[in-house]
């Protein structure tokens, strides 16, 4: 994933880019890698499978009706800045979601978004999440 801000048609076009170069470049991937070429930038390339469905749906709904509000209301993300984010120590963090471009973007929440926010929406990796004991 490119990680820089860029709108919704210009992430899309880039995304394609970004595809077709990596399929061109294949004959440049290392065997001994466990990844191909496209999983290392595919940011669903180690979610659940639960966690793939909820990354596809999501970007489907801001496809049809647009990127969700920082609100807590009904188009809303219940975005917490970094400041009252109870879940930081966990790794609950913007900058560990799957959304997360960098830069204060995210792909699905509008507006300048914190790394150490978070909101309902996240994403993470199951082995970014750290459990407390």
């Amino acid at each position: 994933m490119t990680n820089y801000w860029l709108s919704n048609i210009d992430y899309q076009i880039n995304k394609i880019k970004f595809i077709n170069e990596s399929s061109k470049s294949n004959n440049d991937y290392d065997d001994d890698d466990d990844e191909s070429p496209e999983d290392q930038d595919d940011p669903s390339s180690n979610l659940t499978p639960r966690q793939k469905m909820l990354y596809d749906k999501y970007e489907e709904v801001v496809e049809e009706y647009g990127k969700f509000d920082k609100s807590a209301k009904a188009n809303g993300a219940h975005y917490a800045p970094a400041a009252a984010n109870p879940f930081k120590e966990e790794g609950m963090i913007c900058g560990n979601c799957v959304y997360f471009m960098g830069g204060g973007g995210c792909e699905i929440v509008s507006g300048t978004i914190e790394s150490d926010a978070i909101c309902k929406l996240w994403i993470i990796p199951e082995d970014l999440i750290k459990v407390k004991k």
